[in-house]
């Protein structure tokens, strides 16, 4: 069999169960268990993602479904640590999730490393010359004209 033969059916078959595939990630399944799952490889999915306008789509809005069940599962990660001993290894599971989250989703669960407002304190010291020297200019000025 040719290469686009087997890519046709592996599309194919995806299609059938496009919305139970699209489900399963928007309700924190794995990409490595989607495509195990769903018996096909990570580059003949994503071929499959960019073959039909919109389905490209359909899976940023079932990544960020999946990013908001991974972050509400670190709630419950947290809720049901009881024992010390067993503290550090949920701590070690919740930032696992959180570092994920902020992959798959960086507007909602990123790190906002940015500053919120920038200032061009470039603009505000030119202004404050330009303010002096006219200053000092209406000063001369005065002085010349005798007032």
């Amino acid at each position: 069999m040719s290469g686009r033969k087997i890519t046709r059916q592996i599309g194919t078959r995806l299609s059938l169960v496009e919305d139970e595939i699209f489900d399963d990630i928007a309700n924190g399944m794995a990409m490595m268990h989607v495509y195990k799952k769903y018996n096909c490889s990570r580059r003949s999915f994503h071929s499959w993602l960019d073959h039909k306008p919109g389905r490209k789509d359909v899976f940023d809005r079932a990544r960020q479904g999946f990013a908001d069940a991974i972050a509400e599962e670190t709630l419950s990660i947290a809720d049901s640590t009881i024992d010390p001993g067993e503290a550090q290894i949920n701590k070690v599971r919740i930032d696992a999730r959180k570092w994920l989250a902020g992959k798959v989703a960086p507007d909602v669960y990123g790190d906002k490393s940015q500053p919120q407002v920038q200032i061009n304190l470039q603009s505000e010291h030119l202004r404050a010359l330009k303010d002096i020297n006219s200053e000092d200019g209406l000063l001369a000025h005065r002085r010349d004209s005798g007032e």
